[in-house]
């Protein structure tokens, strides 16, 4: 079964915790207008993000900005246990004006992409993460008349006590990022030079007509070994990278231009509208139009 993007521009809330006992990889990458903070709480992974690639362990949290393009992979058989949680800027930053001049956000723009918590930080975060696991609150998923146990205003008070914390964690993280920029830090990226020019070559040239043997010529090697060596650093395939990036730019001009949804797929590198509308829905969860739609009306 194909894995669903998680993608609800109407959900301003969103935290999961799951543990996978086999092995588990994303079978796509996604992109979503939500900032997200993954902890790893057990095992080891492999993280594609943009164009890097991180090796995380039990530990690490890991900082993913919103737009960008992300999937997990397994390193291995062994067991991992996670907590993911979404939100939206205007969930964190609509209830406080102090919490606003602060910037939280900010802490998604560093260089710090993957952090090792210390002892200390390690316990500060779980303990907030578990407490919003606790309150399972997904924003606007359930509305007070929807359901008949909780009253308006208990889920009330759970949305701002859910802020509160998201607020509490995200100061701490900005927090420990200080002290890591003292000791001058740096994540740890999985490196593949060969892979790392390829990926630069596609961030360049990706609205062209860029196909596997193209690419591979350019760098004198065959299909079958670009195709090799990038989906065992990527765990993705080629088109797939082109697509999401791709994707990733369509986003932003149907945002923010006028510009046809026919022309922005020509813009973009896809040689067809039917084939940028069935790749746009499959990334993103909806179809070009209802995407322009929902942010003209913001």
């Amino acid at each position: 079964m194909r894995h669903k993007t998680i993608y609800a521009p109407h959900h301003d809330f969103y935290i999961n915790q799951s543990k996978k006992t086999n092995n588990y990889n994303m079978d796509s990458f996604h992109m979503h207008k939500m900032y997200e903070v993954y902890y790893l709480m057990e095992g080891s992974r492999k993280y594609f993000i943009d164009d890097s690639i991180y090796l995380i362990n039990a530990g690490n949290l890991i900082l993913i900005d919103a737009d960008s393009v992300h999937k997990t992979a397994s390193m291995g058989d062994l067991p991992h246990t996670r907590i993911v949680l979404n939100f939206s800027l205007d969930f964190l930053e609509g209830f406080s004006n102090d919490v606003k001049d602060l910037n939280l956000t900010s802490i998604f723009k560093t260089k710090f992409t993957v952090l090792p918590l210390s002892f200390k930080y390690k316990l500060i975060i779980e303990n907030i993460l578990s407490r919003l696991v606790d309150l399972g609150c997904s924003d606007d998923t359930k509305q007070p008349e929807e359901d008949t146990h909780l009253e308006q205003s208990t889920l009330l008070h759970k949305k701002l006590l859910t802020k509160l914390l998201l607020s509490e964690l995200l100061i701490n993280i900005k927090d420990y990022i200080g002290l890591l920029e003292q000791k001058e830090y740096e994540s740890h990226q999985i490196v593949n030079n060969k892979v790392d020019k390829i990926i630069k070559y596609i961030g360049k040239y990706y609205a062209e007509d860029l196909t596997l043997t193209s690419i591979a010529e350019e760098f004198y090697i065959s299909p079958f070994y670009l195709s090799k060596i990038f989906k065992r650093s990527t765990n993705l395939s080629i088109v797939e990278y082109i697509n999401g990036l791709r994707i990733r730019h369509a986003k932003e001009l149907l945002e923010t231009s006028p510009t046809k949804i026919s022309e922005i797929a020509e813009i973009v590198g896809f040689s067809s509208s039917s084939h940028f509308s069935r790749t746009f829905k499959l990334l993103t969860g909806l179809s070009p139009q209802q995407y322009k739609k929902f942010y003209a009306n913001k």
